[in-house]
């Protein structure tokens, strides 16, 4: 009979301990060769966890749930923690400027790591884990794997030599099953913002009231323009706990509330889900707005509303920070992705199901991009939709080249980063960025948005830049950005071309 055991590994690190749950007792044994200690133990974790799968497999099938939600615990505990000792490890020989060979061993070794963290990860999602411990500890595993990507594909583009390519590293069957899932997977949800939709979650189902409020529970979401307010909010609608627990979700979406009564109010809501089975009777209101709240507005509208069932939620998103005095609870702040994250997510939408391993060259160009483009949503899928399409070093290259030059001619004309998110009353200069030589500017001015269903127009910024569509100059409405995550808001804009 297999007998399975509970392993405490030291690793010296004054201090450090942890708990590991591995395979069989047999495979303790095993010999492993590697260069440093730490190798030899990331070796060890890769190999129990990856020969005893199916071991595992049956083994929580038959354990209490408990004690599964415990393994898959531990498991992403240490390979969050061995991802960030790996990277110490690796900065530290790279500014001692160690053998290339130990560096590039020590980058496999990452890298393995890095793909057990995403089937983690994608098995925990796949399951829809509720329990609060786990999502902490999986919320620590995807930003030790961001940061672990990024570490990877930085320590890679400084060894390219000078002016070349470099080897691509070798790519098997299950890295290439892997980046398939992460590029579906980034296709269906909303990136970055797990510990946000599950703090909405957890409060749209609070049954009790807070002190003072009535039967009403207001949480304010504020951000800048085009950070994910309102995808964040439409995800959250849609969680199969909130419609079973709502019996309406109305959505009210504005520049403002100033000359709202509480009836012209409801009739300019739109009807999100309704659940004649759901009971209580309990409301979910969403107030969508551009700017501020005028206060006798708001007063009116809470009195009327405070008065319905017990559980009842209201969820007001704005770019103004003024709204945080409305809430019955803290407040939620949406900000940009750190770098480490925004990379994730830009090198997963630019080269798909390819392995950027294989790409030296083409991830170099692209990280630099990525930190030009300082966290912004809108950048990070117009410029990998760029690259995707014309997956060739030379064009990535020019694209690189003309991001450059946007973000130089716009700073100096409006003094400020020339980003979707801080620009108001400026329109932004923009040009094709596939020609050698561009003869015209496209002069960009306020971004909108509309729901998946409403009419677009026919020319698009992404055809527009790649020289696709090639209109003749004056003013147009163009499609700036269609997301490609539910619920696919289209993105329109005032373009202005004019010859250079």
């Amino acid at each position: 009979m297999m007998k399975w055991v509970l392993v405490f590994l030291y690793i010296p690190r004054r201090p450090a301990s942890m708990l590991v749950v591995t395979g069989a007792a047999s495979n303790l044994q095993r010999s492993i060769h590697a260069a440093n200690p730490l190798s030899r133990l990331v070796l060890h974790f890769l190999n129990l966890q990856e020969e005893s799968a199916a071991t595992t497999y049956t083994l929580k099938e038959s354990l209490p749930k408990i004690m599964g939600f415990a393994a898959e615990i531990f498991s992403s505990v240490v390979v969050a923690e061995l991802v960030n000792r790996c990277m110490s490890f690796l900065f530290a020989k790279c500014e001692n400027k160690q053998a290339t060979a130990t560096v590039q061993e020590d980058l496999q070794l990452l890298r393995r790591l890095l793909m057990r963290g995403d089937t983690i990860v994608e098995e925990a999602e796949r399951r829809h884990v509720a329990n609060r411990d786990m999502l902490r500890q999986l919320s620590a595993l995807r930003d030790a794997a961001y940061r672990g990507y990024y570490v990877l594909d930085t320590v890679r583009c400084r060894a390219l030599p000078r002016g070349g390519g470099g080897g691509g590293s070798h790519s098997n069957e299950e890295e290439e099953e892997v980046n398939r899932r992460r590029a579906f997977a980034l296709s269906r949800c909303m990136f970055g913002r797990n510990m946000e939709r599950e703090r909405i979650v957890e409060f749209l189902l609070q049954t009790e009231p807070p002190p003072g409020a009535g039967n009403l529970g207001v949480l304010p979401i504020v951000g800048p323009a085009h950070i994910g307010k309102s995808t964040l909010v439409e995800h959250v609608c849609h969680d199969v706990k909130v419609c079973s627990h709502f019996s309406l979700i109305m959505v009210f979406s504005g520049n403002e509330l100033k000359d709202e009564t509480a009836a012209s109010f409801r009739d300019k809501c739109v009807i999100k889900h309704q659940n004649d089975q759901a009971s209580k009777g309990r409301v979910l209101i969403v107030v969508e707005l551009l700017e501020d709240v005028d206060e006798e507005a708001w007063k009116r509208l809470y009195s009327s509303e405070r008065s319905m069932s017990q559980g009842s939620k209201m969820i007001i998103t704005s770019r103004s920070d003024k709204i945080v005095r409305f809430g019955t609870t803290q407040a939620l702040r949406l900000k940009c992705l750190p770098i480490e994250a925004y990379w994730y997510l830009f090198r997963t939408a630019a080269f798909g199901s390819d392995d950027p391993g294989q790409h030296p060259k083409m991830v170099s160009l692209a990280l630099e991009m990525a930190i030009l483009m300082q966290g912004s949503f809108m950048f990070a899928y117009m410029g990998a939709a760029l690259l995707n399409t014309n997956f060739n070093t030379q064009s990535w290259s020019r694209i690189l080249t003309r991001v450059r030059q946007y973000f130089q001619k716009n700073a100096s004309l409006i003094g400020e980063y020339p980003d979707d998110i801080k620009v108001k009353d400026y329109p932004r200069y923009t040009w094709n960025v596939i020609k050698e030589k561009p003869d015209k500017y496209f002069m960009l001015h306020d971004i909108y948005q509309r729901d998946s269903g409403q009419e677009v127009p026919d020319i698009s910024f992404l055809d527009l830049q790649a020289g696709r569509a090639q209109p003749p100059p004056g003013k147009y409405e163009i499609l700036f950005m269609r997301s490609p995550i539910p619920p696919y808001f289209n993105y329109i804009c005032a373009c202005e071309i004019r010859d250079m």
